[in-house]
């Protein structure tokens, strides 16, 4: 269900991007694009950079199914489709750097901006910048090493390092979106539901991270996976996604800007859900016997 959900989720992204592609390309060859013949440049840069990854990250998707298939069927194939799924998915986080270097260049070089405008770069430059290092780096370095599954000590270390890092990756552009986005193009007198979707962007994943992080270090002390600790981190994660779609109802700016949203990852509380009724079913059957 979660690899489906995942599919399904970045193939209407890549039919999306394909639409985007002869857009854009067609206001570059026409130039009707008013903007500095430099910063034109670093825009061309950026947009294909993010296009390119969006059809890396549908073949990363469709690795996931995959691997997914041979695993319900007892394949050992699938450690090395997991592998090609995970690498294939950083490359998508890895192509933000161009987004965040053009941010950032706009900044240094664009002495008529405005403060808010600056602020504005600095604060996207950051999140794209902070998800291609806590997500997309250990994401293509663990599926580098899941192609040699035979390596089960660095396989498994880098699992420990990928999961909590990726997970404050998108934490960190969660709250970075409010920040630079929700928050102030939003209701200017709080309600309960956007008190409810400031604690989402803020908090839900943040405490995910912190949880799946001492989930990775219990699992290096013991060597056994805390399949409570696990299996609410990932509970945690897609709820942020199904909160934040709920808000969407009631506060419009949220709605505007689900679209930045990985939407896909509503599917993942089944998975939570699957791992602690595993580890009841587990654990009753020790009690049993």
């Amino acid at each position: 269900m979660v690899a489906l959900g995942f599919l399904a989720y970045h193939i209407y992204w890549a039919i999306y991007t394909t639409s985007w592609f002869y857009t854009f390309t067609d206001m570059i060859l026409g130039q009707t694009i008013p903007i500095h013949t430099y910063h034109l440049s670093l825009l061309i840069f950026q947009e294909y950079a993010a296009i390119v990854g969006y059809y890396l990250i549908l073949i990363g998707a469709i690795f996931t199914l995959q691997s997914a298939i041979l695993f319900n069927k007892n394949d050992s194939r699938y450690t090395k489709s997991l592998g090609k799924a995970f690498i294939f998915s950083s490359l998508f986080y890895i192509l933000l750097l161009p987004s965040s270097l053009r941010h950032f260049v706009g900044v240094a070089t664009t002495s008529q901006a405005t403060s808010i405008s600056n602020t504005y770069s600095i604060y996207v430059g950051f999140s794209c910048l902070l998800q291609a290092l806590l997500i997309g780096v250990p994401l293509f370095i663990l599926g580098r090493k899941l192609l040699k599954p035979q390596n089960h000590a660095s396989i498994l270390k880098w699992a420990s390092i990928t999961a909590p890092l990726s997970v404050f990756g998108f934490w960190s552009y969660a709250s970075l979106l409010w920040v630079y986005a929700l928050s102030p193009l939003g209701p200017k007198q709080a309600s309960l539901m956007s008190t409810i979707g400031a604690a989402n962007s803020l908090l839900m994943l943040l405490i995910a991270g912190i949880i799946t992080t001492i989930a990775c270090i219990d699992f290096n002390t013991k060597k056994t996976l805390n399949k409570k600790l696990a299996g609410i981190a990932i509970i945690l994660v897609g709820s942020h996604a199904i909160v934040y779609t709920l808000v969407s109802f009631w506060v419009p700016i949220y709605f505007s800007f689900m679209y930045l949203t990985e939407i896909w990852l509503i599917v993942l509380p089944i998975l939570g859900i699957a791992i602690l009724k595993v580890r009841s079913t587990t654990e009753n059957k020790a009690i049993t016997q």
